[in-house]
């Protein structure tokens, strides 16, 4: 099966050449080139790489949860560090590492949408360049057009590619003061004169050395271990293939079918018992809401509704709590957190039904100890690092609202 991986800046259009590269079945390159779409070789599949202007990836560290819990953790822990409104861009994650680590890749939404049908895969062009030694960070070219800097942690940014004997661009100059500790060097994967390296190491501090070029399309494995960005709403549905002939098939699949045939109507009775006695349950609910006094609840959900709005009003009136008021939630959670090393609660603040607690530094052991306990005393807790240490918003676990 060929593969057909193509660098994108943009959504491709007729008149714009982009790099592309060819690939056999066993995954070696075949040849590349750089054509408008319509040039393109053909290929069994085709993949795309956004280039590096393009896309972001900031790592985070978050405590322990199940993966599909942490694409909203992420996006909770950059809330406060992304500019612009969160409908206009798309946040991919790659899994947990060990010590907590997640590689978030940002990337605008219209782009990924523009080509996801395209591709059936999208990956980032920093993703598949190999990572720095620790405490250092690497320089690459972008086979789009100006460059990138990807850091030991698994972080990358653009930056424009300097002119030769240009000062250091300020993006590099300024990511290097904000960064503590700083690296111990920036490795160039680009030509540069060696008059230029000891000039921008004079002016930072930090070495700048020369290292061997890459090119994008010169490592096939480096492909399938970076992410994939066709997640959430652009995740492909998926799909099934049959290998082999239908007479190979016929046996087992007539065997199957029996045993669908038979699954199904043993159990065809019981499925229409719940589903009379579900109606029966919810045209209930209504008519308990309509006998309170509750008008216009066509369906079972908006009559619950109405009633715990209902039945929230008049404890109220009644100077009695609720268990998503501040005082009993913040009760359920007493006993996790009173489990924590003094000092650990920096602050706490209430709003619409739910607590947002910021801590101090949280061993990862801690922190998975906590999730469980809160857990168990009914509450439903996010997580996700902040600037001082970890940030956690508690509210009612479903089905926890009622007393």
């Amino acid at each position: 099966m060929s593969t057909l991986r193509v660098l994108l800046a943009a959504a491709p259009d007729a008149a714009t050449a982009t790099p592309w590269a060819l690939y056999d079945d066993a995954q070696r390159l075949v040849r590349s080139g750089s054509d408008p779409a319509a040039s393109w070789p053909a290929a069994t599949r085709r993949e795309a790489v956004l280039a590096a202007a393009a896309v972001r990836i900031v790592p985070v560290t978050l405590p322990p949860m199940p993966p599909d819990r942490l694409p909203a953790a992420a996006a909770f822990a950059l809330e406060d560090r992304l500019a612009g409104p969160a409908p206009e861009r798309h946040l991919a994650v790659s899994g947990r590492q060990r010590d907590g680590t997640v590689d978030v890749t940002i990337v605008a939404r219209d782009l990924v949408a523009s080509i996801a049908a395209s591709f059936a895969r999208v990956v980032a062009e920093p993703a598949v360049a190999p990572s720095p030694p620790f405490g250092a960070w690497r320089w690459y070219a972008s086979a789009a057009g100006g460059s990138f800097v990807r850091s030991a942690d698994g972080g990358a940014f653009a930056v424009p590619l300097p002119a030769p004997g240009a000062p250091l661009p300020p993006e590099v100059t300024l990511a290097l003061a904000r960064m503590s500790p700083a690296p111990v060097c920036v490795e160039v994967t680009f030509a540069v004169a060696a008059a230029t390296l000891a000039t921008w190491t004079s002016d930072t501090g930090v070495a700048f050395v020369s290292v061997a070029p890459w090119r994008w399309d010169q490592d096939p494995t480096a492909f399938a271990a970076a992410p994939d960005l066709l997640q959430g709403e652009f995740a492909p549905a998926a799909a099934t293939s049959t290998p082999g002939g239908w007479s190979m098939l016929r046996v087992p699949v007539a065997i199957a079918a029996a045993a669908l045939a038979l699954h199904v109507a043993a159990t065809f009775g019981q499925w229409a018992t719940l589903r009379f006695e579900s109606w029966q349950t919810r045209r209930a609910v209504v008519a308990a809401a309509r006998d309170a006094g509750v008008n216009d609840t066509e369906t079972a959900d908006a009559a619950a509704t109405a009633l715990r709005d209902r039945w929230t009003l008049a404890r109220q009136r009644a100077g009695r709590t609720t268990p998503n008021a501040a005082l009993p939630l913040l009760a359920r959670a007493a006993p996790a957190l009173a489990a924590l090393p003094a000092g650990t609660l920096k602050s706490a603040t209430y709003a619409a039904g739910s607590w947002t607690l910021d801590l101090g530094r949280v061993e990862p052991a801690a922190a998975a100890r906590l999730d469980g306990e809160l857990a168990r005393a009914g509450l439903a807790a996010l997580a996700a690092p902040s600037a001082s240490g970890l940030r956690l918003r508690l509210v009612p676990a479903p089905g926890t609202e009622l007393p």
